[in-house]
């Protein structure tokens, strides 16, 4: 056995043509007032890492530059874009992504589109991810790191899980808990 050098690795990789027409799954990842911007760079990595149809980064969830009407102070972009794309790991540029700043408003569009809403949040009636009844296409919605998911945004599921927390502490962290779903959901693909 050889561990394979990033060099290999990359060697693997389809061309940029290749990959930009790589089906990607029915799977959206809804991002409501993510505080930390290394869990937005996780998370652009984890969307990458499972072709996840887009990324939306929701409230006050920091985000990277816009292309074009970036609103904010530069050094506000330069410390998102810094941030970011230190656990991003060049994914940035290769996943969908875009800016919402009410994340009620997108979650109703999708809606209104057939997109099963699943909330990832510890409430009395959520249920073990496990044991979902997934319906693809689906938006996976993980919230605030202490808050959780806006209460206004929570109304708007159509199934809330959650990841059993067995030990002491009372959760994971954000991109954890989507790479443990995020995975499980390649099995439930069509």
């Amino acid at each position: 056995m050889k561990k394979l050098t990033t060099q290999e690795l990359v060697a693997k990789k389809p061309s940029l043509e290749e990959f930009k027409r790589k089906k990607r799954q029915p799977i959206f990842i809804i991002l409501n007032n993510v505080r930390s911007l290394q869990n937005v760079g996780l998370c652009f990595r984890l969307a990458d890492a499972i072709l996840a149809e887009k990324l939306y980064l929701c409230g006050y969830t920091g985000y990277p530059p816009l292309l074009k009407n970036d609103q904010r102070r530069p050094q506000v972009i330069e410390h998102a874009r810094h941030e970011i794309e230190k656990t991003a790991i060049k994914t940035v540029d290769y996943v969908p992504w875009e800016h919402h700043p009410n994340t009620a408003k997108l979650i109703s569009n999708l809606k209104k589109q057939g997109v099963q809403i699943v909330v990832l949040e510890q409430t009395d009636q959520s249920i073990d991810y496990q044991n979902a009844n997934w319906q693809f296409p689906l938006a996976l919605v993980l919230g605030h790191e202490r808050e959780g998911v806006e209460d206004k945004v929570l109304k708007l599921a159509d199934l809330v899980v959650e990841v059993p927390i067995l030990g002491l502490g009372n959760s994971l962290n954000v991109a954890t808990t989507l790479a443990i779903v995020g995975y499980h959901l390649f099995k439930k693909l069509p």
